[in-house]
């Protein structure tokens, strides 16, 4: 049975990923400003995969798909990678990215909501009311007059796609029982969703691909090369750490933060401006995920 605690060790890498995952919005940001999003995706996920590949055989795993998995895995890496990426990429051009953050991380409700329609999950008052409040949560983020739906519509619209892909996604996997070790699952489905975005970035992108490497900035490539090696490759292997240490719905409560730190690391790195919409938003999603991912409360008042 897991341990309900983490180890020193584990405290430092969640630390690590929670600041890894909140810091690379405005980076993505930054990244995605220059080059364009089927370019910048389809050479962050291959290349990850490489990584993650390499890696899983210096440490002698198993990377093999076994017989009979390839469809679901197929499904997953289109849903957690290929749309996931292609449309978060589109909306963090189009939106501020703590406010793409913030969207971003419904992502949890969303799954919910698929695991109860596919999964076979009961809707519990706890969830259905931490749906309500993550809803709420968004309609303040995006709706009204100073609403960044209103003043980006197609950015919302987009970011909101990637977090129900997102959400469906994370249903996916946890409807298979997977046989293949984690690392494994994670190099395919990036390697099987960044492969088409590479070659639809070649029909589509190519003829700008010259003219980016005589102009892009310094910046730009720092902070696509700091989201591939930190926020994704390590961020990554550090969370499969802490999964096995802890039980997921204690170890997801952590990604409540990430939202937050995505919003003041833009206002800090990007000088984003923070009104009463994020701040709303980011209160009402950050608590419609705790009731999400928290242990309900009759498990925290009942003995084991």
């Amino acid at each position: 049975m897991k341990s309900h605690g983490l180890s020193v060790s584990g405290y430092f890498l969640l630390i690590a990923v929670i600041i890894g995952w909140g810091t690379s919005w405005p980076f993505l940001k930054i990244g995605l400003s220059e080059i364009p999003p089927w370019t910048y995706r389809g050479l962050i996920s291959p290349t990850a995969a490489i990584f993650i590949f390499s890696a899983g055989l210096f440490l002698k795993k198993d990377m093999a798909v076994p017989p009979g998995q390839w469809k679901q895995l197929i499904l997953a890496a289109a849903l957690n990678v290929m749309i996931w990426h292609i449309f978060s990429a589109w909306g963090i051009r189009l939106l501020g990215s703590g406010q793409a953050s913030i969207i971003a991380y419904t992502m949890p409700l969303w799954a919910v909501v698929f695991s109860m329609m596919f999964v076979g999950e009961r809707p519990t008052v706890q969830r259905l009311l931490g749906l309500f409040l993550g809803l709420i949560g968004l309609g303040t983020l995006t709706v009204g007059e100073f609403g960044i739906f209103t003043v980006a519509p197609l950015g919302t619209t987009f970011m909101v796609i990637a977090a129900i892909s997102w959400g469906a996604g994370t249903a996916v996997q946890k409807r298979v029982n997977w046989q293949m070790s984690a690392i494994a699952l994670a190099g395919w489905q990036l390697l099987l969703g960044g492969v088409p975005i590479t070659i639809i970035a070649f029909f589509l992108e190519r003829d700008q691909w010259l003219a980016i490497t005589q102009t892009i900035s310094p910046a730009a490539i720092w902070s696509t090369i700091l989201v591939l090696v930190y926020p994704i490759i390590f961020c990554w292997f550090a969370w499969f750490r802490i999964v096995k240490e802890v039980p997921v719905s204690v170890s997801t409560v952590s990604i409540m933060l990430v939202p937050v730190i995505g919003v003041y690391s833009g206002n800090l790195i990007l000088d984003e401006p923070i009104s009463w919409h994020e701040v709303g938003g980011l209160l009402l999603v950050c608590s419609a995920l705790a009731l999400v991912l928290l242990p309900s409360y009759k498990k925290w008042v009942q003995p084991n």
